[in-house]
């Protein structure tokens, strides 16, 4: 499959390895000083968990024509910056499908208007990192994961050659009953810690040290999952549904356990604090999409305030 990774970041570096390493045609687009190191050194990927190294010589461009065709574009960027890059996007007619990858609250609507539903697909990367000195620094670089549905939830034929092109190439493929209530329902888990990170950091400490912050992000957490009720967004996974039977102190060992790890700080820490703007428009947008609901806010108006006074 023909392919461009529209996005060179950690998601972006490690899908177009393991896509490459799986007999597909892949380019990334980049730019600045990142399209450099592509162009002089290639992609270059250390699993610090594993001690293992990747490397791989890489196709770039940093720019998307409207005469170029790929069979499908992924789209691997921060939400704040996926607007920008509509024009581009709309430009070209030839491409039939653009998956966006990535963290995601307000829904296909924008990206549905700027190039048309049925090219969309919507889908989250599970994996995680940060880069240094030109490396991606990241961590269970073969365990990689992408979420991914169509707009409308149908398990589509596109969806399904998707799936094996990824699976063909190590990648897992979890395709969930509605990917955008999967994308709501992470959000709100996401920036739930993204409050109690931010406010530890505002104390010069870190999330796996303060217990009360971990608790307080559990309670927020739980908020969440009400505002997404009362909105009749579906939980998904539905696990998370039963999540107010669990003893909160069991809940808030196993938070920190996953937070203190090797994991949690090459993989979780490390790409919150190298993505603290993305964070911030994560919790906004979650905000936004709840503020009408009459459950209570309360913990997650205190988390707000403790992090940005």
């Amino acid at each position: 499959m023909k392919i461009l990774i529209y996005g060179a970041g950690v998601i972006g570096s490690i899908f177009a390895y393991m896509l490459k390493s799986g007999g597909n045609e892949i380019t990334v687009l980049a730019r600045g000083e990142r399209l450099k190191q592509l162009r002089n050194n290639g992609i270059i990927i250390h699993d610090e968990l594993f001690k293992k190294q990747y490397h791989t010589e890489i196709d770039v461009t940093e720019l998307l024509s409207p005469e170029d065709y790929y069979d499908i574009v992924f789209i691997i960027m921060p939400r704040h910056q996926t607007s920008d890059i509509l024009p581009i996007l709309a430009k070209n007619t030839k491409i039939p499908s653009y998956l966006f990858v990535g963290n995601n609250v307000t829904g296909a609507k924008e990206y549905s208007q700027a190039l048309g539903k049925n090219r969309i697909l919507l889908g989250f990367g599970g994996s995680g990192g940060y880069r240094k000195d030109g490396k991606v620094i990241s961590a269970y670089v073969e365990d990689c994961i992408l979420y991914v549905g169509e707009i409308d939830g149908q398990i589509s034929k596109r969806v399904q050659k998707i799936k094996k092109v990824l699976e063909e190439s190590k990648i897992k493929v979890e395709t969930p009953k509605s990917i955008d209530a999967w994308l709501k329902t992470h959000a709100a888990l996401i920036s739930a810690l993204a409050l109690g990170s931010k406010a530890a950091r505002n104390k010069s400490s870190i999330l796996g040290n303060e217990d009360q912050l971990i608790k307080k992000s559990i309670l927020a957490f739980q908020e969440n999952l009400k505002a997404l009720k009362e909105l009749k967004i579906p939980i998904l996974p539905s696990k998370y549904k039963y999540l107010k039977n669990f003893p909160k102190k069991l809940i808030a060992r196993k938070i920190k356990n996953l937070i203190n790890s090797d994991f949690g700080r090459i993989v979780l820490s490390g790409h919150a604090n190298s993505a603290q703007e993305e964070m911030k428009r994560i919790i906004d947008d979650f905000n936004q999409l709840v503020k009408d609901v009459k459950s209570s806010r309360t913990v997650n108006k205190e988390l707000y305030s403790l992090c940005y006074k």
